[in-house]
């Protein structure tokens, strides 16, 4: 905190844009990820329901093909059952696609057909909501995050020649899937009989999603850094330098005392507002310290030019102000004299305002000295002691309290 304290104004703004603008930068990634995420799942999902459509359409055209040729199916020509043969044709695609086709049913012939328990659960929705059309999920196979679809296929009269009553079957399919241990027989007509399955490895559309975001990122980073420094010149130009002018104006001034810097004006914003007062409080101050030097000026002339000695001195009789004259009649110049006490000036003679000390004497004669002028025996530089007059005034100042004595031998 101290150290951010410590730092220049316009370091300081740098810093505050730049964390608002590196929340905003990251809430924008995030929103970018998942809307890119969204983006490659609806792709990866309409790649998933073409060849799955295409899977079922195959076997359904091949069923309906048959029973329009009357082609009989044998052990010789198993191929071409249109399960058999749709689910090869999909081995067949994955190997050209970086997919994974296949048809499965809870109720398998072959092992290769038996569901995962991802399958199964699709399989086992797809009976109980008749309405649901397709089932889908981003989840993981074999520890590989993987895009899965499946898509419902129902049992037809070219289905229900192989997997209706066994009694009907053709004898080759009798002997291949004997009644006793098989079963996939007792189909009804539109039955779920299983389902297209479509594995989509994802690692390559996560791939794409980091591209595109990296893309974005630099993109959005590029438009920020030249913001932020454009941003930083305005401020620097703007805010900074004005008020780092009216810093060494105000600078000058406490240095020298004279008020005779003048800053240029600007428009009429805050800080050339704050730049505006700035130089009428100057000119303002300029007049009154004139008024006052030159009434500083006749001061000194009054009491420099004046007869009878002229000794200023605080409370406590600290020597404030000692005048020409004075310096004759005591034999000290003023520079021994300021700052002097007043009681090194009285003789010893006046044995009062030594045993109580010039504070205290003063502060209790102060009224009766103020009405009338006394004589007291004053002391030389040299030592030697002499008759002086004496007349006090006391004034006050700024809650000070001074004295000013009018000295005559």
């Amino acid at each position: 905190m101290n150290f951010f304290r410590n730092l220049g104004l316009l370091a300081k703004i740098s810093v505050i844009v730049v964390a608002i603008l590196t929340l905003f930068l990251g809430f924008n990634a995030l929103l970018n990820y998942h809307q890119q995420k969204n983006i490659i799942l609806d792709e990866a999902l309409m790649k998933a329901r073409g060849a799955a459509y295409h899977a079922v359409q195959a076997r359904e055209y091949l069923s309906a093909q048959y029973l329009a040729g009357q082609v009989e199916l044998s052990k010789e020509r198993y191929g071409l059952i249109p399960v058999v043969a749709s689910n090869r044709i999909g081995l067949l695609v994955a190997q050209d696609l970086d997919y994974h086709i296949r048809q499965t049913s809870d109720r398998y012939r072959n092992p290769d057909n038996a569901p995962d328990p991802f399958e199964a659960a699709a399989l086992k929705t797809f009976r109980e909501e008749q309405s649901m059309l397709e089932y889908f999920e981003e989840t993981t196979l074999d520890g590989e995050p993987m895009f899965r679809y499946m898509l419902p296929f129902s049992a037809d009269e070219s289905c229900l020649q192989c997997h209706g009553d066994p009694a009907e079957a053709p004898a080759y399919i009798q002997e291949l899937f004997p009644r006793e241990t098989d079963q996939a027989y007792n189909y009804e007509l539109g039955e779920i009989i299983g389902a297209a399955s479509i594995s989509i490895p994802m690692e390559d559309l996560y791939r794409q999603i980091y591209a595109n975001l990296r893309f974005d990122l630099l993109a959005t980073g590029g438009t920020f850094l030249a913001l932020i420094t454009c941003l930083g010149f305005l401020i620097r130009h703007t805010v900074t330098r004005p008020l780092s002018q009216l810093g060494g104006a105000i600078g000058e001034i406490m240095r020298t005392g004279r008020f005779e810097e003048q800053l240029p004006g600007r428009g009429r914003d805050e800080i050339g507002h704050l730049i505006e007062v700035f130089n009428e409080m100057t000119a303002h101050l300029r007049e009154k310290t004139g008024a006052l030097e030159e009434s500083e000026r006749r001061f000194r002339l009054l009491t420099e030019n004046a007869r009878d000695g002229i000794i200023s001195f605080l409370a406590n009789g600290q020597i404030i102000l000692f005048n020409r004259q004075a310096e004759k009649i005591f034999g000290f110049s003023k520079r021994e004299a300021i700052g002097m006490n007043i009681s090194e000036l009285i003789h010893p003679d006046c044995p009062s305002i030594h045993q109580i000390g010039a504070q205290e004497y003063f502060r209790i004669h102060s009224a009766e000295l103020m009405k009338e002028i006394r004589r007291i025996p004053g002391r030389r530089r040299d030592g030697s002691a002499m008759s002086m007059e004496l007349a006090l005034s006391l004034t006050e100042s700024d809650g000070h309290i001074f004295y000013t004595a009018i000295v005559r031998v």
